[in-house]
């Protein structure tokens, strides 16, 4: 079952790396915001070493191993470490040691870091990840996930054809229950953002399909093809809006 779970990840995550957002050094995408936050929030890169679980194209990964003495990267997709790989090396980052491997087969041998990170990542998501996670940290843990919104406009009509099941972007919410059940205390914030992304016809077309096989729906290519053409540009591209509602939750204090 779990090799089953990881081929479908490797497979997935390998058609999302040629569009997946990667690291943008300017000081005013959300990203810059976010990070901003997590040291206002008290964390303090500098000279520490850190584990990025689930790092995928690097977007925070860069960012911290920027400050930090050093950063293990870890992600279960070559593709997508094969982007960070490059963005460091544009960067001067020399410092990121890159590791392919699922979470839940890594093993630290006792290993800590002084800051652990989760961002964004499906790698980290049960209370069994968390305390694996908690255990890594010397001093502070990172998680961003979603707070409870991703509307793509691009998939409305088909899903709401289908009358598929709206996917509830939450995880932040387990993540809080389970640091309250052990007591300890966080600091959150919320984000909202939207952003318009644009993609070739065609990358439109394999986005959609992907996306709406999160939702349960078998569409076909004509109706994936018609949702689509809506939002095609005079020059062929296709732009459409994603409203998301990411949430941090930083925490001190790990044994």
């Amino acid at each position: 079952m779990k090799n089953e779970k990881h081929s479908f990840m490797i497979e997935r995550w390998k058609r999302k790396s040629a569009t997946y957002g990667r690291y943008d050094g300017r000081t005013d995408v959300i990203e810059a915001e976010i990070f901003r936050t997590m040291k206002e929030a008290g964390i303090d890169f500098a000279g520490r070493s850190v584990l990025d679980i689930g790092c995928g194209t690097g977007k925070y990964t860069i960012r911290a191993a920027k400050e930090a003495q050093c950063v293990t990267a870890l992600d279960i997709s070559k593709e997508m470490l094969d982007i960070l790989a490059e963005d460091a090396g544009k960067e001067g980052c020399e410092n990121i040691d890159i590791v392919k491997c699922p979470w839940d087969e890594y093993v630290a041998d006792g290993r800590k870091w002084d800051i652990v990170m989760a961002t964004m990542t499906p790698a980290v998501r049960t209370f069994e990840d968390y305390e694996r996670a908690f255990a890594c940290a010397k001093e502070s843990m990172i998680y961003l996930g979603w707070g409870g919104r991703r509307d793509v406009e691009l998939l409305a009509d088909i899903v709401s054809r289908h009358k598929a099941q709206a996917k509830i972007f939450d995880n932040s919410r387990n993540m809080k229950k389970w640091l309250e059940g052990k007591g300890i205390e966080y600091f959150s914030k919320v984000f909202d953002e939207e952003r318009t992304k644009t993609l070739s016809l065609e990358g439109a077309m394999d986005y959609c399909a992907d996306e709406l096989e999160a939702y349960g729906v078998d569409a076909d290519s004509a109706e994936i093809a018609e949702a689509v053409r809506k939002f095609e540009d005079a020059d062929g591209s296709v732009s459409f809006k994603i409203n998301g509602r990411f949430e941090l939750i930083v925490f001190k204090n790990c044994p």
